[in-house]
């Protein structure tokens, strides 16, 4: 396929052109935003993550940081990196998720570890692992579709093809996919009403 062996070399050249400065002032970023501080991740060293895709093309060195993060270990950061890579995948370069295709069993199983422990924050990640997984499969299989999820009736009409069917699995996998955003934000919500109730 002639397409894809141009798009490897563009890609090549493009991470060949990301210098070591430019990869460690990226890996400070991604480290920084996803920490065990018990704090809101700071928006700056999201947007250097973000940004980072757009620099390289492509999201490889941040799963590269994020793989060597303590996922397993940490419940903070484990729900950091669910929200920063959330972020990277919705407003990152357009290739963040093929390229986080890949790394879907890693996050299915980083869930399924926190899904087992009883503390406030393991259900709600593997709640969030969960919608990532839903995000990232839709997208493959959409791949017209941008992270942003933000067509125009153009696009829209171009990706349907004018065909009843098309729409109507765009629409059931979009609601599969609004059925785990809905069931994070009641889990998010109940486990602060929880709290209240709770002092």
């Amino acid at each position: 396929n002639l397409y894809h062996v141009n798009c490897s070399a563009l890609r090549r050249m493009a991470v060949s052109a990301f210098s070591d400065k430019d990869y460690m002032r990226l890996a400070i970023s991604i480290s920084k935003a996803i920490n065990q501080t018990e704090t809101p991740v700071k928006e700056k060293h999201v947007r250097s993550a973000i940004m980072g895709t757009f620099h390289e093309k492509c999201a490889e060195t941040f799963w590269s940081v994020a793989l060597r993060l303590p996922l397993q270990d940490n419940r903070i950061t484990a729900w950091k990196f669910c929200h920063v890579l959330h972020k990277v995948l919705r407003e990152g370069h357009p290739q963040a998720l093929p390229d986080s295709v890949i790394h879907v069993p890693m996050i299915e199983n980083l869930g399924k570890l926190w899904g087992h422990l009883r503390d406030c924050y393991g259900k709600l990640i593997q709640e969030y692992c969960s919608l990532l997984c839903v995000k990232i499969t839709f997208h493959r299989r959409n791949p017209r579709i941008p992270g942003n999820l933000m067509l125009s009736s153009d696009e829209l009409d171009a990706i349907g093809e004018n065909d009843v069917n098309n729409y109507f699995q765009l629409c059931v996998e979009m609601f599969d996919y609004l059925d785990d955003i809905l069931t994070l934000q009641k889990s998010i919500f109940g486990r602060w009403i929880c709290l209240d109730q709770i002092q």
